[in-house]
């Protein structure tokens, strides 16, 4: 069973998953000969086959249509070891099979597609971070030179702003 978009379908399937483990450029191998890792988080990617075809030939389809819609990603809920994980993801290689029996029946078969995370579904935790000995940093992406952000227990927070010492006369 997974679910695109709120959409659930519940099918018999087989999903195999794959995580790794991303490193940023400045990861490698150090001149003291020790291996420095950066890493930026992991992401999952799930290789999903329908294992029976679905008889019902509408819902096939609006399952078809769903995965090859032209969007950047869709949230998936999918299995994660005990329970469930939410991934945002964009759906990669969707392939079928169209079957004809003696009879004149026909249907698709034997779907599967690939589903890769748009963006981490791990990361370390800002007491991981300060644990590692790392510098944890705002997830911010419109900052200006000389912002300041505080982190409280609603996460990060920008502080007061302060004037440009740059500009003032004493």
């Amino acid at each position: 069973m997974f679910t695109i978009d709120g959409v659930s379908y519940n099918v018999r399937c087989s999903i195999e998953r794959e995580a790794e483990i991303k490193l940023s450029d400045i990861s490698g191998l150090m001149l003291d000969g020790h291996i420095f890792n950066d890493v930026l988080g992991t992401y999952f990617r799930y290789d999903v086959r329908l294992e029976m075809p679905l008889k019902n030939k509408g819902r096939y389809a609006s399952l078809i249509e769903q995965l090859t819609e032209p969007v950047e990603g869709h949230a998936f809920v999918l299995p994660y070891n005990t329970g469930t994980v939410e991934i945002t993801g964009l759906v990669q290689s969707p392939k079928d099979v169209w079957v004809k029996l003696p009879s004149g029946y026909t249907y698709w078969d034997g779907l599967r597609f690939t589903i890769e995370a748009n963006g981490p579904t791990k990361t370390l935790t800002l007491q991981q971070a300060i644990n590692r000995g790392l510098t944890p940093l705002p997830d911010v992406y419109d900052a200006q030179i000389g912002d300041t952000y505080t982190f409280t227990a609603d996460g990060w927070e920008e502080a007061s702003s302060y004037p440009d010492a740059d500009t003032t006369s004493y």
